[in-house]
């Protein structure tokens, strides 16, 4: 059983009503959520629906309705996910918010009477965290846009002060916490809406599994590994350089973007090697390895534009070498094939 907060607000300005609220007094408090990931599991014997309770709170339109769930928060209350819930009057599609910036400048006073201008919230801005932001992105949803824009008002504010307790109060950051814009309900209709959150309830609670591609690069039968940079995840593991596949992209499409992206090389994709399935405890992966080639004389220029790794090398073998754990069997099975040759 999964516990999720959803709140909405209160009609604001001239709007007589607020379709967070009508979505909130209309969403089911208990439903069954399937994994929206089930196909591409590992083992489809996995759980496969997640009983949910939703707890219900209505937010006021100024400061004690954009602190309340903060400090909520910060009093010790916990859900398996928090999703803040507002309306955009001006947008044309509904949208999922990654950012809380931390400036506020209202155009019009909240229900209180308050209107900030250029009022800083802190010195940083929060964000949603980038696993429940890829969940949202791969495959993509229907009808959904990722903004990164929750405006100057309320909404942002209520989002800021949650992703900030948050991180203040949850060392380990547990709680998917993240903002759903929906416009008016002349342009967003409620069953649409409803439709929609039940998908983004979805993908918040299974981990999400992405289709993955990694490049592996021959010679003189040695294998190239990347090695990441101090920014990226993992830092020090060396790997097969890659990413993520785009929605509608091929295998081979995905891995010359991607090193061009990543070292601006030019390469042609030759061939699937090897596929395999591996579980990080955030994520799972489906690892596709592309043999790849290209000019190997031009590899090491232009250094200082590469985005994710600070270093390549050759391998005949990988003992003692710190290699990212879903690269290391598939790198083993590589080189005791180019050694038996």
């Amino acid at each position: 059983m999964a516990r999720i907060l959803l709140t909405g607000f209160e009609p604001f300005g001239d709007n007589k009503d607020n379709i967070s609220e009508n979505i909130l007094k209309t969403f089911s408090k208990e439903l069954n959520i399937t994994d929206p990931w089930l196909q591409q599991r590992k083992n489809p014997n996995d759980a496969q629906t997640i009983s949910v309770t939703i707890e219900k709170q209505l937010l006021s339109v100024d400061e004690t309705g954009s602190v309340m769930i903060a400090n909520k928060i910060g009093s010790g209350s916990r859900w398996d996910a928090v999703i803040h819930m507002g309306l955009c009057e001006s947008c044309e599609s509904i949208r999922f918010e990654t950012r809380a910036q931390s400036l506020l400048n209202m155009r019009i006073p909240d229900n209180n009477g308050r209107q900030l201008i250029n009022h800083r919230l802190g010195d940083e801005e929060f964000y949603c965290d980038k696993n429940v932001v890829n969940s949202m992105q791969y495959p993509p949803i229907e009808g959904l846009m990722i903004s990164h824009d929750a405006g100057a008002f309320i909404c942002n504010e209520t989002y800021y002060y949650t992703l900030k307790s948050i991180n203040q109060s949850d060392a380990n950051n547990t709680i998917p916490a993240c903002f759903v814009h929906f416009p008016k309900e002349q342009v967003c209709s409620m069953t649409t809406a409803i439709e929609m959150l039940e998908k983004i309830i979805a993908r918040l609670l299974f981990k999400p599994t992405l289709e993955v591609v990694g490049a592996v690069l021959f010679n003189n039968n040695k294998i190239m590994l990347a090695r990441r940079n101090i920014n990226s995840e993992l830092a020090g593991f060396w790997e097969f350089p890659g990413g993520k596949v785009e929605h509608g992209e091929s295998h081979f499409s995905a891995i010359c973007r991607e090193m061009k992206e990543e070292f601006n090389w030019t390469v042609r994709a030759v061939r699937t090697l090897s596929n395999q399935h591996h579980s990080y405890p955030q994520l799972d992966i489906n690892l596709h390895l592309i043999e790849i080639e290209t000019d190997l004389d031009e590899i090491y220029d232009n250094q200082d534009s590469w985005t994710s790794h600070d270093k390549i090398d050759w391998f005949e073998e990988i003992k003692g070498v710190s290699i990212a754990p879903a690269d290391e069997n598939m790198a083993n099975d590589l080189l005791k094939t180019l050694n038996a040759k």
